[in-house]
């Protein structure tokens, strides 16, 4: 909402509200430079409070966040709403993505993970629904009741099974087992739980988590996400978001600029959903290397739709549709999927939040760059980086990204502390198991 506000000045509608192009710059990004704070700040609580203790109390920066909009009377206001939304949202990535990693099982775990990104996909396009029927600062205020009805379905869910053996409570553990595989009878659990006691157990450390980062069981799969995240942010047009509107009048699109923004957004969805529904079936390199594959071909199309007015209209609306739907079909998703499994214990709050700022901040050079390199190479020239940049992701993830679509958490953790080739790992069958991780 905060570039879409910056990116159109009109519809604040107060002369105090006007933002030059510099403030404009700055709220288009200022989020991805704050959100990191918050991840890094939950992925440390997360270990000692619990995961849905700390999802409750994101619901608290969210609801302040969206009443100081509803109240702005000048750009500070704004500006201080924008960094309290980020802080919350940064603060949101690592206990959702780690309560999801723990209580899934093997073959659920990618469906649920990228459920999540169309969920907010979806969320985003209901609070332009509800701007396009009503004014901003209702939106706002509508927006605020949110993140107080989920505190309140939030108190309802139990705590992950895995903290609460860590903890030593392990009756509160078993029930929460049996909550999240729809309350199961003992003995269908039973032979899952001791299995998750005996891991939990043998992983719980007694270092800090900071010093945990030494291990290669972090360094890793850390690198192997934030390397995911160049690869899929940048090639995905992420970073050109703040300035759709004067890229699409570039290319003399065939229909009015916010009805495509809205074609978009309903593409960015539906494709979200479908690739919740089928990442189980084509495993998450299926699909990401299916997205990379395309949309290396898309954009270079785009690059050269650029130089060429000829080639302006139905053509680059076709391919702006393509990139954006294997964007959030295969491509946006996958770094989250894996921030979701490849962390042992003991690191993976710490580990999960380090992951979540990495997103941010690779949104935020990438942002604040996006028009120096305008300058320097042009619109062509700049999606032609973004072409280079999603054919060597192609490259990346089919020789170094292992396929952990069904296989159980041990398993991936194992890859990882013994330096295997992801080669090798994908050709290996993973262990059969109906079990959760």
């Amino acid at each position: 909402m905060n570039q879409n506000i910056a990116s159109n000045q009109t519809i604040l509608q107060t002369p105090n509200l006007i933002l030059s192009d510099e403030q404009s710059s700055w709220l288009g990004s200022i989020v991805f430079l704050f959100r990191p704070v918050g991840a890094i700040v939950s992925g440390s609580l997360i270990q000692y409070v619990g995961r849905t203790r700390v999802m409750i109390a994101v619901g608290i920066p969210f609801c302040v966040g969206w009443i100081t909009l509803y109240m702005a009377e000048s750009v500070l206001m704004i500006l201080l709403g924008t960094v309290i939304m980020a802080l919350g949202g940064g603060c949101v990535e690592a206990p959702v993505l780690t309560y999801i990693g723990e209580i899934s099982e093997p073959r659920l775990r990618g469906s649920l993970t990228s459920f999540v990104i169309a969920a907010c996909q979806f969320g985003a396009a209901l609070i332009f629904l509800i701007f396009a029927l009503t004014d901003w600062r209702t939106t706002m205020l509508i927006s605020a009741v949110v993140p107080a009805l989920t505190m309140i379905v939030l108190a309802f869910i139990p705590e992950s099974p895995t903290w609460l053996i860590s903890k030593r409570r392990l009756a509160d553990a078993e029930q929460s087992l049996r909550w999240v595989r729809g309350w199961s009878k003992k003995p269908k659990v039973r032979v899952e739980f001791e299995r998750l006691v005996q891991r939990t157990q043998n992983n719980t450390q007694p270092e800090g988590q900071f010093s945990q980062l030494r291990r290669p069981e972090f360094k890793r799969p850390f690198i192997m996400i934030i390397i995911l995240f160049i690869i899929t942010i940048i090639p995905s047009l992420q970073p050109m978001r703040p300035f759709y509107v004067e890229i699409f009048q570039t290319y003399v699109l065939p229909i009015r600029t916010e009805w495509f923004l809205v074609l978009v957004t309903l593409l960015s969805i539906v494709a979200s959903f479908v690739g919740t529904f089928t990442v189980h079936r084509f495993g998450k390199r299926g699909i990401s290397l299916w997205s990379l594959g395309i949309n290396t071909t898309a954009t270079l199309m785009l690059s050269v739709c650029s130089m060429n007015l000829h080639w302006s209209g139905w053509i680059p609306l076709s391919l702006f549709c393509i990139c954006f739907w294997v964007s959030n079909y295969g491509m946006l998703s996958l770094p989250w999927m894996y921030i979701a499994e490849v962390y042992p214990l003991e690191m993976r709050g710490i580990a999960s939040g380090l992951s979540a700022a990495s997103a941010s901040l690779v949104l935020f050079i990438s942002t604040k760059t996006y028009m120096n390199l305008t300058s320097w190479f042009g619109l062509h020239g700049t999606l032609f980086i973004y072409t280079s940049i999603s054919f060597l992701g192609f490259i990346y993830v089919y020789f170094c990204v292992p396929e952990t679509e069904g296989r159980r958490l041990e398993e991936i953790m194992q890859f990882f502390a013994d330096r295997k080739r992801a080669r090798d790992f994908n050709k290996s069958k993973p262990i059969s198991s109906t079990q959760s991780k």
